[in-house]
């Protein structure tokens, strides 16, 4: 195999397929295949749960199929100075260069490589706009510990016709319905990873307005293409927990205040909030919000920012990574946070805006 790309091309696709490879693979489970047709490279990573593929076009002068060890490929292409890289491969190595400088890297057995088998399924197009913009409120609920996997995974469910995103950790809960977009699943609903979310919200981050996402869904997995990159994942099984009832119909006390002066406030205040213990507290008064954080080790931190607030005189605290990411997580220019009290959780969402909700839990202080 034999080759010729532009090396901020190339890095790219590595990359992507680079981040699904498992580090606690060895062998040919922990390289990505390349495998050239003409003009036309793939680019291939896998950690056997998600799958990344990438068209590449490049100049093909051997077509052939290799794999690399993952990280140390896109390092190496990585370090090359700008311009048209050279790749090509023999029995047991690769040779990447541009210029004078040049890296021979070992390779794997290509037969060593994952059976990928082709998904199958009929596929459907959905908006890529309203989709993306949908994940990027709701992914950043889902749980990272692999302790709990049903809360790893984003709820893809139907409500009155049209998609439903849901994602929790515990702490905090996302919630955001997508208009735009009919229920993927039908009356079946579908619990996709969240790193395979994260890589489609990655591929989509270029893409036009009016652009379109393709998908494919069988009874295990369910397959993205987002233009040269298509992206397979499988689902998660299990009951996805009943959260949506944890929602109050309503709340005695409302803060309506300025999205980014309020976000200004939270993040001076977590400056000092360096560890998981650490809060922000939020006084909310008649025209204005006390904003705090006290550590012991290095001092407080206080700010007063005007608000609209409509309830009785109330003390909350939150963590201040999980409340920012809500907040920011809001569209318009104002942001509503409604509460009941210091210990149940409050609710944030925009002010004419109803389809994002974020509820998030109080921290206990002394």
């Amino acid at each position: 195999m034999k080759f010729r790309s532009e090396r901020d091309i190339l890095v790219e696709a590595l990359s992507a397929a680079s981040r699904v490879v498992a580090t606690r693979f060895v062998g040919a489970s922990s390289g990505i295949l390349l495998t050239l047709t003409g003009n036309q490279l793939v680019v291939t990573g896998t950690d056997l749960d998600i799958t990344i593929r990438t068209t590449v076009d490049v100049i093909g002068h051997e077509d052939g199929s290799t794999v690399v060890p993952a990280r140390l490929i896109v390092d190496a292409v990585r370090s090359l100075e700008a311009g048209a890289v050279t790749v090509a491969s023999g029995d047991e190595n690769v040779e990447i260069s541009l210029g004078r400088a040049k890296f021979s890297l070992r390779t794997f057995s290509v037969p060593d490589y994952p059976n990928l088998p082709p998904l199958t399924g009929v596929p459907t197009s959905i908006p890529a706009l309203d989709l993306i913009q949908g994940l990027n409120q709701v992914v950043r609920a889902a749980a990272s510990d692999d302790a709990r996997p049903l809360l790893t995974g984003v709820l893809f469910t139907t409500e009155d016709g049209t998609l439903r995103l849901i994602a929790t950790d515990s702490y905090r809960l996302a919630v955001r319905d997508v208009p735009g977009v009919k229920g993927l699943g039908g009356s079946q609903d579908l619990l996709v990873p969240a790193r395979a979310l994260q890589e489609l919200q990655r591929a989509a981050a270029s893409l036009s307005s009016d652009a379109e996402i393709g998908v494919t869904i069988t009874d295990a997995e369910i397959c993205f293409v987002v233009d040269t990159t298509t992206i397979a994942s499988r689902l998660i099984d299990g009951n996805y927990p009943s959260v949506l009832q944890l929602i109050p119909a309503s709340y005695p006390n409302q803060l309506r205040i300025a999205k980014d002066t309020l976000l200004t406030s939270l993040r001076r205040a977590k400056l000092l909030a360096k560890d998981s213990t650490s809060s922000v507290r939020l006084t909310m008064k008649d025209k204005n919000v006390e904003v705090r954080t006290q550590s012991h080790d290095a001092g407080d931190v206080e700010d007063n920012v005007d608000a609209d607030y409509n309830g009785e005189e109330i003390t909350i605290a939150f963590n201040p990574s999980f409340l920012i990411d809500g907040i920011e997580a809001v569209p318009g220019d104002e942001v509503m946070l409604e509460v009941s009290d210091s210990v149940r959780p409050a609710m944030v969402h925009g002010v004419d805006d109803s389809r994002f909700r974020y509820l998030l839990m109080p921290v206990r202080v002394q």
